[in-house]
């Protein structure tokens, strides 16, 4: 069962991550030509967990919306865990809720300290410095924090 948990944690992850950056590169007025949402080999890329290929100009928006992604899905399990007890599914609330953005994040931003082409060097390229690193370790943080708070009070609730 863990390892369908697994794969179904990559997958939710993979698409909803290049989904954003679908979604706002389309509103933005670039066609979106491939989509790609489950990991695979490239002949020019090599491995890839998923990407989007578009035409036409986008902004900085495009670049940054997996991550404003992150942030809503870890915002919105908080307001659903905070008004809703409920002990069924709670796990995999805290895993797919919590876990999946935190993961999403601290691949992708170290992956751009030190990879040229990927989400967060180019956002680095676009914005400032400190805007992308603060705003990265303050939602790393936050998100850390709020399994934390989650995981516990499941554990003393039951």
């Amino acid at each position: 069962m863990r390892i369908i948990i697994v794969i179904a944690f990559i997958l939710w992850t993979t698409a909803r991550h290049e989904a954003s950056h679908a979604l706002v590169a389309h509103l933005e007025g670039s066609k979106i030509e491939e989509l790609r949402l489950l990991p695979g080999i490239h002949d020019e890329l090599g491995f890839y967990f998923g990407y989007v290929k578009h035409s036409g100009n986008t902004t900085w928006l495009s670049e940054c919306a997996p991550f404003f992604s992150d942030l809503i899905i870890v915002l919105l399990t908080t307001i659903i865990l905070m008004k809703i007890t409920f002990k069924k599914y709670y796990r995999e609330v805290l895993f797919f809720g919590f876990v999946s953005p935190i993961v999403d994040l601290i691949y992708n931003y170290q992956g751009g300290l030190w990879r040229s082409g990927t989400d967060v060097s180019d956002m680095l390229t676009l914005l400032p410095d400190w805007a992308v690193h603060s705003s990265f370790i303050l939602t790393i943080c936050g998100s850390i924090y709020a399994f934390i708070y989650f995981r516990n009070r499941q554990k003393a609730s039951t």
